[in-house]
This record gives structure tokens, C-alpha cells and sequence, in this order.
């Protein structure tokens, strides 16, 4: 089932924690980050300025959208639109925000709650053997988003994380004024989410607009065009998963 939700019209839901691994507040777009279930799951964390999180991993493989603010990813510099991956199991962070705090969108096929922090004793062993660990990172080309969306004679669209065999891809759109969003027929995958960064979106689940995020299982898919105000798109699909290793 497809499911979508726009970030703004769920701030009331917005929960603030303090505690020894985060500062800052989490909203919750699709199911919960608190209770484990099964289907997609999407979530804002807004992480106060100058936190770090501490390297850790998760049970389920994830893509990380920055919405706002800047810090980093481990070595990784980070900004608005930049796209993080994570297999399962594969540790990354620490999580650095800067003078201004860092936002992000947390964005699974699969729901998970637990984060297994490196630096606690027994998260280590938890990772099982022969899965294969790998971290993906992509973010926009300087000067691509400097043209209005309507301003655009055609369509844009740039690889922030290069498609693969297995399916594993992060493609920006950039519509003009009433373009189809057309996501090239790709070989099998796990899902994607569509993540509206700007403008506006006619589909299948209605309107919507930015910032909003759509989940389409592997066997659905989207029906949308951009809106009067044109349409800047984030189309991240997940891989089939192999727990036999690299």
C-alpha cells in the first residue's frame, strides 16, 4: 500500500528527547520510530546544534535525507539534500550537527527502533556474520539547483547514488510546471520513497507538497506530475538484500 505523509502537517506530533546518545526532537511520518511493526517507516529528526550522535548501526537498511542545517556523517560533510545509505548492521556516524543544528529524514522499507551504539559494550557482537556492511553517500552537483523550478524547460535529473544491479539507487528530479515524473524502469528493487524538497506534486495519493514523503512498495507504483509551482523530487530505492556476505 502506498503510503504518504507531509512533515509539516505532522509537527504536533513532534516528541523532543535528552538523553546520553540525542538531543533534539523526532516526528514521526509513517508508523513510529517507538514500536516495532512491519511495513515502511519515516521519520524527522531535528538534532539540536552542535550534538553528536555516536556511531551506531540498525537492524534494517536506511536512507538519510538532510532537510536543513549542516554537520556531518563521519567523514562526510553534509547539507541540504545530501542522501546517506546504510545496509543492515553496518555501523556509520558519528552523527555531527553544526552551529545551527542539522535535520534529517530517516526513511526504512522495514521498521526498526533500536540503535546499537559502537561504543557500548555488546553491540559489537550483535552483528551477525556474513551480511554485507556498506555506506552510500551522494549529494547534489554545484549549481544544479540554481535555476527555478518554473523556469525549467524540461526535465532534470541527476544520480546522487548511481543505480545498481541490485537495485540500489538515490535520483534527484527537477520538474517544470505540469511534467510527469517519469523513474526509469529499473531491475528489481525493495521499495522506494519519494521525498517532495520543493514544489508541489499531483499523484495518485493526492496533492502534496513540500516537504512530503511517499513510500511505494516494490510491486506499486506512483502516478505524479509536477504542480503549478513545478516539482523538486528525491527518488531513493532500496536494494533486494543478501544476508550471504559480500
Amino acid at each position: 500500500m502506498i503510503q504518504t505523509q507531509n512533515a509539516r502537517d505532522a509537527l504536533a506530533a513532534k516528541k523532543t528527547f535528552r538523553k546520553e546518545t540525542f538531543e533534539g526532537s523526532v516526528t514521526d511520518l509513517i508508523a513510529t520510530h517507538q514500536i516495532r511493526q512491519p511495513g515502511a517507516q519515516a521519520f524527522l529528526v531535528e538534532q539540536s546544534p552542535l550534538w553528536s550522535t555516536p556511531s551506531h548501526f540498525h537492524l534494517e537498511q536506511q536512507f538519510q535525507v538532510i532537510v536543513a542545517g549542516n554537520g556531518a556523517i563521519g567523514r562526510h560533510a553534509v547539507a541540504p539534500l545530501t542522501v546517506h545509505y546504510a545496509a543492515p548492521e553496518t555501523g556509520y556516524g558519528p552523527i555531527q550537527a553544526g552551529p545551527e543544528g542539522v535535520s534529517y529524514l530517516t526513511l526504512r522499507a522495514e521498521g526498526d527502533t533500536d540503535a546499537w551504539y559502537l561504543h557500548k559494550p555488546g553491540s559489537r557482537e550483535r552483528m551477525q556474520p556474513g551480511l554485507k556492511r556498506e555506506q552510500q553517500h551522494g549529494s547534489p552537483q554545484e549549481g544544479s539547483r540554481d535555476t527555478a523550478l518554473t523556469a525549467l524547460t524540461a526535465v532534470q535529473v541527476q544520480d546522487m547514488i548511481a543505480s545498481r544491479s541490485d537495485g540500489l539507487s538515490a535520483k534527484l528530479f527537477r520538474l517544470p510546471p505540469g511534467e510527469a515524473l517519469q523513474v526509469p524502469t529499473e531491475l528489481a528493487h525493495g521499495g522506494r520513497f519519494y521525498v517532495l524538497t520543493g514544489g508541489s506534486l499531483d499523484s495518485d495519493v493526492g496533492p502534496n507538497l513540500a516537504l512530503s514523503v511517499t513510500h511505494v512498495p516494490p510491486d506499486e507504483t506512483l502516478n505524479a506530475k509536477a504542480g503549478a509551482e513545478g516539482a523538486e523530487v528525491l527518488v531513493l530505492q532500496f536494494p533486494l538484500l543478501s544476508r550471504l556476505g559480500a
